[in-house]
């Protein structure tokens, strides 16, 4: 008995020091990064359920100690200064991890998610970036130091563990004892509701950092169709083609979703579509900048073409906007189409240039294995991928890649080449400066001072200007359709479940052989409208299974964008926001109007009928979504190829 009471004294203490840093964490968390999303009261209530995540999670990651203490009781580990020293390096080891979610949720405004999955899965890119961007080896000694702490203060009432060994009998008892406490704490993890508020920040802040990890991994390839709100098919097909503006599709097999322009427009020679990491609306000066405006160059080449002013991305990864400005596709629950290997051929915007005789080739200044972009891409329209290893060796470069103006190089020698070949170009861009560290070559504009977000923007804006006008300067612009557009907004802010406030980017058309300069897309969109919106711009018509609509044309009023945020999917409107969550969950807020970011959420039995419908309709286009991913129904068909190729000749 004397050892089963110092066995459990020892992981109570263990336990006692979890919560304590649980709820500091929390303390901090609420103080220093989201102090305008948290009352005292939501502190109080985050405080609460995070004692009791924090007291279950411990129970849980305690029982291997548990286990191995009580089974197999060697002789080192009844030595009280042993346990003192284990003890301490547990300490060390919680303390750095909550170093770890404090800048996890400094950067992304939430715990642990589908983000932090990923990044356990690549950790070259990660690692790297994170010694390039924090000082880890300070961290890494305030962690040892407040561990050595927590050694001194054990030492002073833990007992030392009898020598002599228990009957194996009594041994196998306390494991069993120990794993009962652990499955039980393990089960209520699973039942206990997560949402404690209707405040996703005070959510966040109540939650454990590796629980919503294991979460997280486990909802990375959720099935729609058994977790979320669903309509019949034959119910679900006819209002999807409604919501998304198209012709009806067919009762069974891929839609047919015709791009067609209005009037007859001159197809480019050269397309591009650069793709921004990380640039939302707030740093840019005529979308309202409500930081410091980084974006001269994009404000003045703004005037130029055609400028969209409510665009909202499909997600805040940088696979999300792939794979809605690309594939045009909405943003199912879990991992992105283009990690998705179940999703097999995927049309994109490449795949119907190739089919118009066009040469297509991806330009990325990091490895294309991240995320799996380069299997994705090459399996799906792109002829070429170029990478990290095919940039000069002198080339200024973070953990993430060379610096963009080392792909734009790459690419305007690629467009003056296709040009003296007289061969038609689509190509991509996505650039990589904009990331931590933030790090831009000496004596380029953001260069100064300590590396920031802000100098990083600029910079990254600068590279872009000079893009641009290199093509002017080369004669290229003119026969040259470049699309430019953010992947994802910054970082997530707000208290909404789907924090939509922090989706909008900047987009714009610009150059080409047909006219665009002062025009404004007011109506709120989608990436996924891009697409075709491209298409009609290039005067292409082709059937596809894309989700978007083209904007042209269309009024202010009336447009829609899906969004989609850890395991929440929605649909976005001018006056509303509906939000789909797991276990067929619901949740509706209403805005004044589109200029309005501010968000009511409206309870269930107080919504109206037109609120309960815009949910079904949110329902309906992410049920046939489903369904064209399980059945692999999403490829460019032949029909759409040879139409596309003969109107190209």
């Amino acid at each position: 008995m004397p050892s089963v009471l110092a066995q459990s004294r020892f992981a109570a203490a263990l336990g006692a020091f979890v919560l304590a840093v649980g709820a500091v964490l929390r303390i901090v968390i609420a103080l220093a990064v989201a102090p305008d999303d948290v009352t005292l009261a939501d502190g109080a209530l985050a405080l609460a359920r995070g004692a009791l995540d924090d007291a279950l999670t411990a129970m849980v990651l305690l029982a291997p100690l548990w286990g191995a203490s009580a089974l197999l009781r060697p002789a080192w580990l009844a030595r009280r200064g042993v346990r003192i020293a284990l003890f301490g390096a547990c300490g060390a080891l919680v303390v750095f991890e909550s170093f770890v979610e404090y800048f996890y949720f400094e950067e992304f405004d939430a715990r642990f998610n589908n983000i932090a999955v990923d990044y356990v899965l690549y950790p070259h890119e990660v690692v790297g970036n994170v010694f390039e961007s924090y000082d880890v080896p300070l961290f890494v000694a305030l962690a040892l130091a407040c561990g050595a702490l927590a050694a001194w203060w054990s030492s002073r009432w833990l007992p030392e563990l009898p020598s002599a060994s228990a009957a194996w009998r009594e041994r196998v008892r306390r494991a069993g004892l120990g794993l009962l406490v652990s499955l039980s704490a393990a089960g209520a993890l699973l039942v206990l509701p997560r949402e404690v508020s209707a405040n996703r920040v005070v959510n966040e802040l109540a939650a454990s950092g590796p629980v919503q990890l294991v979460r997280a991994y486990w909802s990375a390839d959720l099935d729609y169709a058994l977790y979320y709100r669903t309509l019949p098919l034959d119910v679900a097909r006819p209002r999807a083609a409604r919501v998304l503006g198209h012709a009806e599709w067919p009762t069974a097999g891929q839609p047919s979703t015709r791009t067609s322009p209005s009037i007859a427009r001159g197809t480019p020679s050269q397309v591009v579509v650069v793709l921004e990491e990380s640039l939302g609306s707030d740093f840019v000066g005529s979308l309202g900048a409500a930081k410091s405006p980084c974006t001269p160059e994009l404000d003045r080449w703004s005037t130029e073409g055609l400028w969209f002013r409510n665009l909202i991305a499909t997600g805040n990864r940088t696979v999300r906007g792939l794979e809605g400005v690309l594939c045009s596709f909405v943003p199912l629950p879990g991992d992105s189409l283009v990690k998705r290997p179940a999703a097999g051929q995927v049309a994109t915007l490449a795949s119907v240039f190739r089919a118009t005789g066009f040469d297509t080739a991806f330009f990325y200044g990091g490895y294309g294995v991240f995320d799996s972009m380069k299997p994705f891409m090459l399996r799906n329209g792109y002829q070429e991928f170029v990478e990290q290893p095919d940039f000069p060796d002198e080339a200024f470069r973070t953990i993430w890649g060379v610096a963009d103006e080392y792909i734009f190089d790459a690419l305007v020698e690629r467009q003056l080449a296709q040009r003296e070949r007289q061969r038609p170009l689509f190509a991509t861009l996505l650039s990589v400066s904009n990331h931590k560290p933030y790090r831009v070559p000496p004596g380029r504009p953001g260069s100064e001072g300590e590396p920031s977000r802000t100098g990083a923007v600029r910079y990254a804006d600068w590279c872009l200007g000079r893009y641009l006008q290199r093509l002017r300067d080369t004669g290229l612009l003119d026969d040259t359709l470049v699309l430019i557009v953010g992947d994802h907004g910054a970082r997530v802010y707000g208290a909404e479940e789907i924090p939509t406030r922090s989706y909008r980017i900047p987009a714009l058309f610009v150059g080409g052989p047909t006219a665009l300069g002062g025009q404004r897309i007011e109506r709120l969109c989608s990436q996924i409208d891009l697409a075709p919106t491209l298409l009609e711009l290039c005067g292409i018509a082709v059937d596809a299974p894309f989700f978007g609509r083209s904007v042209l044309g269309l009024p202010d009023r009336g447009g829609r964008a899906f969004v989609q945020h850890n395991r929440d999917v929605g649909l976005l409107v001018d006056d509303a926001l509906v939000v789909l969550r797991l276990q067929n969950g619901l949740a509706i807020y209403r805005r004044e109007g589109l200029a309005s970011d501010s968000f009511e959420l409206v309870p269930r039995a107080s919504a109206d009928a037109r609120l309960v419908e815009l949910a079904d309709d949110a329902a309906a286009v992410f049920t046939v979504a489903h369904e064209l991913y399980t059945t692999r129904s999403l490829a460019l068909q032949p029909a759409a190829l040879e139409a596309s190729a003969k109107a190209r000749r």
